[in-house]
């Protein structure tokens, strides 16, 4: 039993020493490509809300989503919940301290912004405002704190911090894509404007990248204490997923999946050590 405490302590020692010793630099061109996305989201929000007011293109996007599967609307929607993106994080990449530092800050900033503006904001969602029966409602019919969209503004945070992580240019533009889908689910499961996907994706983008550019400099996350903590937040957010589920019951396939092979590799990755 000894030997094996010591063994893990040293394998966790070395995960330590390796984020420690590396360095983390972010390529100007990637950030210049991530902000250049959010001008794009943003202007288009902008142009959007002077030609057709708050609530512009709404009807004429959520109007595919008869043409959707709706098994296919859930699993894409999930992809913007923080809980999910979490597991994920811990299944793909569990031994890679220095990311998690970049999750944990990133993920902390993201959840006081846009609670913060949601509270102050306080705009009805489509459901509070629109009859039933003139657009098309998936899962719950959420009514308020709809600006700007978390799903979005969370799916677009971690895809900007996971483009500036990766090299392969296919990677890259697939966590961009991946981001657009889960925005415009939002919209095609009727819970969300335009605008607050739009806004809400610039700011994820924004913050995304200031989370790399200061998490890369700032190595406190980078200590056991800190790091420690952040790897039983992603094992609790896992844990979640079964505990709470999902208000897309077509996604708990994918989320009970996800969460159970996240929380497999992480025992095997920081205890059933060789």
């Amino acid at each position: 039993m000894r030997c094996h405490l010591t063994k893990m302590s040293t394998n966790y020692k070395s995960l330590l020493d390796q984020a420690r010793a590396s360095s983390m630099i972010v390529p100007q061109s990637s950030i210049q490509i991530l902000l250049l996305v959010a001008v794009v989201l943003a202007s288009t929000a902008m142009i959007g809300n002077v030609l057709g007011g708050y609530h512009f293109g709404f009807m004429e996007i959520n109007s595919f989503s008869t043409y959707i599967p709706s098994f296919l609307l859930e699993n894409m929607t999930v992809f913007g919940d923080g809980v999910f993106l979490l597991a994920l994080v811990l299944l793909f990449s569990c031994r890679n301290i220095r990311f998690h530092w970049t999750v944990l800050f990133t993920t902390l900033l993201g959840a006081i912004v846009v609670n913060l503006l949601k509270d102050y904001f306080a705009m009805p969602r489509p459901p509070a405002v629109l009859d039933p029966e003139t657009f098309n409602l998936l899962g719950r019919a959420y009514k308020a704190r709809s600006f700007p969209s978390g799903h979005s503004l969370t799916a677009f945070l971690l895809a900007s911090v996971c483009f500036c992580y990766v090299q392969n240019a296919y990677a890259k533009a697939t966590f961009i894509l991946l981001a657009v889908l889960v925005a415009l689910s939002r919209v095609l499961i009727g819970v969300h404007w335009p605008m607050d996907v739009l806004v809400g994706g610039a700011l994820g983008v924004v913050l995304g990248v200031g989370g790399v550019i200061i998490t890369a400099k700032w190595k406190f996350g980078l200590c056991a204490y800190v790091h420690l903590f952040t790897l039983s937040l992603l094992v609790i957010a896992c844990i979640m997923v079964f505990v709470d589920g999902n208000d897309y019951k077509l996604a708990l396939p994918l989320l009970y999946v996800v969460s159970a092979a996240a929380i497999a590799r992480t025992v095997k990755s920081y205890i059933l050590v060789r």
